[in-house]
């Protein structure tokens, strides 16, 4: 049986990265801008993607993270 990887904590808190991108296959355009935190859940809006168009008219739609995960994820260098 394979162990996990853990995960390394990349920022105190998420709100330090409301408004920029973060680059996740768990979003279907597998791009997402953060919008806000409410009650430990980030809030994303889907943004398209110019590389994988195959998810584009998901662009618009709200996803949520729990912050504990979003904390522990690179966001893209702008």
């Amino acid at each position: 049986m394979r162990e996990h990887t853990p995960r390394e904590m990349q920022m105190s808190k998420a709100s330090e990265m409301i408004g920029r991108v973060l680059n996740s296959n768990l979003f279907p355009t597998f791009l997402g801008k953060l919008l806000y935190i409410q009650n430990d859940k980030c809030y994303f809006e889907m943004l398209e993607n110019s590389e994988y168009t195959k998810y584009n008219y998901c662009a618009g739609q709200i996803e949520y993270l729990s912050e504990s995960m979003v904390t522990t994820m690179k966001f893209i260098e702008e």
